[in-house]
């Protein structure tokens, strides 16, 4: 019987999930807890060497550590398409109201964001760890996550991060990317990173929404938070590769170029 993209997709995340908790894994052993057969792990071990992310041997399959793409840390990415940042974060007020309660996940482009919402009338869920500088002189109501903390992007994760997310019901979900394409879906190098995206896209119950300038369209990480498909909205800008937009386009996805709509005079930010 021949197996949808969907379950091939969460069955290469499990592969690396447990590549990234063990190192490396031996074929049969994996196929067991896979409950797949040798040759259907073979097959998908060649595809995610081919991508890059492992290294086979004989009998098995390791994390491929020359080739796994890592993620700028904070301060390098700050200053990265800061002016595409800025323009798509000026874009997200149009979907929110009144009483909303937004998540967003950490990262430069959400601070971006948080900046621009943080007079609305909404509560703010977070893990972005610098979003209490962001919000000092804000209106909004303001829960962070805690949690242990990521000096390298700047961010919570683990289970008391996960814990507060798990308690909350999202009316909107706004989360910035290190990839997102037709294929993999939205894509993050850091397994983490990955389980919170996957739990606040799970508890939303609004729009979900992604903020992604141009360099993240098409590109694929290690660790899968969502399909393409479980998206409402895109948001990036005009540099994206506009072939692989509209792949994402044909599955039902609103998108939206920030750099080409003429922005509403907006109160000078503090």
């Amino acid at each position: 019987m021949k197996q949808s993209r969907s379950e091939v997709q969460k069955r290469h995340q499990r592969i690396l999930e447990m590549l990234y908790l063990q190192n490396s894994i031996q074929t049969a052993d994996a196929s067991k807890i896979l409950q797949v057969s040798e040759l259907t792990l073979r097959r998908d071990l060649e595809i995610l060497e081919s991508r890059g992310y492992i290294q086979r041997f004989h009998g098995g399959a390791r994390l491929d550590s020359s080739n796994t793409k890592e993620v700028p840390i904070f301060e390098c990415k700050g200053s990265m398409n800061q002016l595409q940042k800025q323009q798509i974060a000026r874009l997200i007020p149009q979907f929110l109201k009144n009483r909303d309660v937004v998540f967003l996940n950490g990262g430069t482009t959400t601070l971006e964001i948080i900046h621009c919402i943080k007079h609305m009338n909404i509560t703010i869920v977070t893990n972005n760890a610098m979003a209490c500088f962001a919000l000092a002189n804000g209106k909004a109501e303001f829960f962070s996550t805690g949690g242990e903390y990521n000096r390298r992007n700047r961010s919570y994760t683990g289970e008391l991060a996960i814990n507060l997310i798990r308690r909350i019901c999202p009316t909107a979900c706004i989360l910035g990317v290190n990839g997102i394409s037709n294929a993999n879906g939205i894509t993050t190098s850091a397994y983490s990173e990955a389980i919170i995206n996957q739990e606040a896209l799970r508890r939303c119950h609004g729009k979900k929404i992604i903020a992604a300038d141009g360099s993240k369209i098409g590109k694929a990480f290690c660790f899968t938070s969502a399909a393409i498909t479980d998206i409402d909205v895109l948001i990036t800008d005009s540099s994206a590769d506009l072939a692989e937009l509209e792949k994402i386009r044909s599955c039902g996805v609103q998108i939206l170029l920030a750099d080409q709509v003429t922005f509403p005079s907006s109160p000078e930010r503090q």
